[in-house]
């Protein structure tokens, strides 16, 4: 029974979603960075990988030399990638990421209010992570784990966006 209730739960989050792939991204973004230029606001003309993680997310962990990878690999298509730890433990986001050094080779930043989770996260219906957002052209063009992103993947993806014509307002 208990299996049935978890998936109701998780097909209800997904439904009450309010953020999809094509939805113009959301402007709340983090405040304090800890690695990295700050982005104030997402560039339209840019591409942005954002990825939600934690000190304590094993799998997040994990994930750190394969978001440097794409950041070093995609630096031509002018991909940015941000690394945002989420609310809980943040406090052990500066050391680690000092630790971590060249190994962590992209912007960090952390959501210290809850309020970036929330826009993003929250918004999109993921209840894990780590999780990853493409943004091309001002829109979310993917949601999802970042493993299932590739050098070719991220490039398709900034491609098919670079050539939508950016129409929905930007959420909050």
């Amino acid at each position: 029974m208990r299996p049935l209730l978890a998936l109701l739960l998780t097909a209800a989050a997904a439904c009450a979603a309010s953020l999809n792939v094509d939805d113009a991204a959301p402007t709340k973004l983090p405040t304090a960075y800890i690695k990295g230029a700050k982005v104030a606001a997402l560039d339209p003309k840019k591409p942005y990988l954002i990825e939600f993680w934690a000190t304590w997310c094993g799998p997040c962990k994990e994930s750190i030399p394969h978001l440097t990878e794409l950041q070093a690999n995609l630096k031509d298509t002018g991909l940015t990638v941000i690394g945002v730890h989420v609310p809980r433990g943040v406090e052990a986001a500066d050391a680690f990421v000092k630790q971590m050094g060249k190994k962590m080779e992209y912007t960090v930043a952390k959501d210290t209010t809850g309020a970036v989770e929330k826009a993003w996260l929250v918004a999109a219906g993921q209840n894990g992570i780590p999780c990853s957002f493409i943004v091309v052209n001002g829109k979310v063009a993917f949601i999802g784990h970042p493993g299932n992103l590739t050098d070719a993947k991220v490039k398709e993806l900034i491609a098919a966006g670079a050539s939508a014509d950016p129409k929905a307002p930007a959420k909050k």
